[in-house]
């Protein structure tokens, strides 16, 4: 990686990754991935369908009973909030029964990513059997990443028009993260859920490269995502790609590379199905600095959530969210409803002790 003079410092943990950077001024940042083979259409399992299409779907990465279980959890702590939320009842389905979702809808706050069922669903051994096959290690690390419950067809909101990305820098190249949806409701064709466009991700380098000609230093400071516009979809469109809704099933495990075009569909007038979801991204511990695992373990004790990167980024999110005008919540939490059992396997995972 060749890297020039800054305004500002880097922190890296290793020639591939630049954790912050505040300015970077007319210079030529390539960060290739660390894991140039990860990933090969020779593999006897899901591996081969990330390789080919950079998604997939594993089936039942937890067994539909517990996954049904968790889902559960997942509404009861919605219903948590003492509002007049009736999941029953879709005139209840409005914002003043509801906490507080982020820009994409999902829930972020009130200490959900450390709640007792989000943490049993991440160490479910069949997802962190696919996220160890996937890196070619079990000393991973999990994100603290958001709780999504969508209520299809709300009478108060408008539906979200797509809004298709990347949740990678158009300055990193390759495999640098791939994340994860642990799927706890039906998701068929009609319902909420996650739109791909497969084989998007060989394109990306063509379509940035002539992009740097005039956009680079937009691209500073670094940030994991970009949002692509009408124009340039119709780029990737008359190369052969488009647009597949993902299906699954309650227990199945999505896994996608992050350089994948993607977004979260809103249900649609068909639909009557709750969506209901948890998102857990996992990487190998070795790749996180001395910096960010500082971080990480200050958000790991205050309860809060952080991004999809589990090793690096880690901006911790406040418990106690904010209106639109501003004003606090009064219903933020200083720790979870049920908090989890402090086990080895967590811990290790959380970042809090080494593996």
């Amino acid at each position: 990686m060749a890297v020039g003079a800054s305004t500002a410092s880097i922190i890296r943990t290793d020639d591939s990754h630049i954790l912050e950077t505040s300015s970077l001024v007319g210079q030529d940042i390539t960060m290739q991935s660390p894991f140039p083979d990860i990933l090969s259409e020779d593999y006897p399992d899901f591996r081969a369908e990330i390789s080919k299409n950079r998604f997939a779907v594993i089936k039942n990465a937890v067994p539909r009973e517990r996954a049904i279980q968790y889902e559960a959890k997942a509404h009861a702590w919605l219903n948590s909030f003492e509002a007049g939320l009736d999941l029953d009842d879709p005139s209840t389905w409005l914002a003043e029964n509801l906490p507080l979702a982020n820009s994409i809808g999902s829930y972020a706050h009130y200490c959900v990513a450390h709640e007792k069922f989000v943490w049993e669903a991440r160490q479910e051994p069949g997802v962190l059997d696919a996220f160890s096959k996937l890196w070619e290690t079990d000393r991973l690390l999990v994100s603290f990443d958001s709780l999504n419950v969508t209520l299809p067809n709300r009478r108060d909101t408008p539906r979200r028009e797509p809004w298709e990305h990347i949740d990678q820098s158009p300055l990193r190249r390759g495999v640098h993260c791939v994340q994860g949806i642990i799927n706890l409701s039906p998701s068929g064709p009609e319902d909420g859920g996650l739109v791909v466009f497969p084989g998007s991700h060989k394109l990306n380098d063509e379509f940035f490269d002539a992009k740097s000609r005039t956009d680079k230093e937009s691209w500073q400071p670094l940030k994991d995502v970009y949002l692509f516009g009408a124009d340039e979809l119709k780029w990737f469109a008359s190369r052969g790609v488009v647009a597949h809704k993902v299906c699954a099933e309650p227990g199945d495990l999505i896994m996608w590379d992050s350089r994948t075009i993607h977004y979260g569909a809103e249900p649609t007038e068909r639909s009557s199905q709750i969506r209901t979801v948890i998102y857990a991204t996992y990487s190998p511990a070795a790749l996180a600095s001395p910096d960010q695992l500082k971080l990480k373990r200050e958000a790991f004790q205050s309860y809060s959530g952080t991004s999809h990167w589990p090793h690096m980024y880690i901006v911790p999110r406040s418990n106690i969210p904010l209106f639109p005008d501003r004003t606090v919540d009064p219903r933020g939490r200083n720790e979870p409803l049920e908090k989890p059992e402090l086990t080895d396997k967590l811990l290790k995972l959380g970042g809090m002790k080494d593996y």
